[in-house]
């Protein structure tokens, strides 16, 4: 029953897939080039971006500024997020400061980067800024999420601290911080791209703006199959390690 009902859904995604390039080819008969070309004409492509060494590299620059600005986003987010949770003085401080971040548009951002930072370092503080609220929001849901009634019962049995962590935040926490990062991981290659396509020379967003000046729709395409690819690695891989290494806390 398991392999059917498996069978059926990878055959739903492939019908959808061929449903969507064979739409996607009739379109392209009916429009020119520049503004809808072909699959085949994205594939070449993508294929003379791989020969050339320009995928690697410039996929490259994006994949470390944007790991960057998350790695720094999320081991500065969780432990705001506990304190804000585990704090009322910190909730009161810290809270605003995080809606701010949430609420500013991406474009001021981007803005006062340039003048604040230079060009540089511009897509690395994006991706922190944009990804630090999810973090932050989604851990501290996770702390108020958790059974005060739990708390009360470990109080009174006098369990220590470490196995108050271990036994009852983490489970707890672990979903909504896992959740925050899948958003983060998301959020993390929209930024990186949209920050190097106004700052910088490398990287992806830097060669699809390139390619716009150029009219070369066909390597816009393929650039923009290339962040949807990371976006869906990234995706997977953080559900593996969830279900692998963090089943026994979800």
């Amino acid at each position: 029953m398991k392999n059917s009902s498996w069978l059926i859904k990878t055959l739903v995604q492939f019908t959808g897939l061929v449903l969507f390039f064979a739409l996607w080819q009739v379109l392209s008969g009916f429009y020119n080039h520049v503004i809808i070309p072909s699959p085949m004409e994205v594939v070449r492509s993508i294929i003379g971006q791989a020969s050339s060494g320009e995928l690697c590299e410039h996929g490259r620059q994006s994949i470390v500024r944007g790991l960057t600005g998350f790695g720094f986003a999320l081991s500065i987010g969780t432990p705001l997020g506990l304190l804000i949770g585990l704090n009322p003085v910190a909730a009161s401080l810290f809270r605003p400061v995080v809606v701010v971040f949430q609420v500013t548009p991406l474009i001021s951002w981007l803005l006062l980067a340039m003048i604040w930072i230079g060009f540089s370092r511009v897509p690395v503080f994006i991706v922190f800024v944009t990804t630090l609220p999810l973090i932050v929001i989604n851990v501290f849901q996770g702390v108020h999420s958790i059974d005060r009634q739990l708390l009360q019962m470990a109080s009174v049995f006098k369990i220590n601290k470490d196995r108050i962590i271990r036994e009852i935040y983490l489970p707890q926490v672990a979903p909504y911080l896992m959740a925050g990062i899948a958003n983060a991981l998301g959020t993390t290659w929209k930024a990186v791209a949209m920050s190097e396509f106004l700052s910088v020379q490398t990287g992806i967003g830097a060669s699809m703006a390139v390619a716009r000046i150029n009219l070369e729709t066909a390597d816009l395409f393929a650039w923009t199959i290339t962040l949807i690819v990371l976006g869906m690695l990234t995706d997977r891989l953080l559900a593996y390690l969830t279900r692998r290494k963090l089943s026994h806390w979800m």
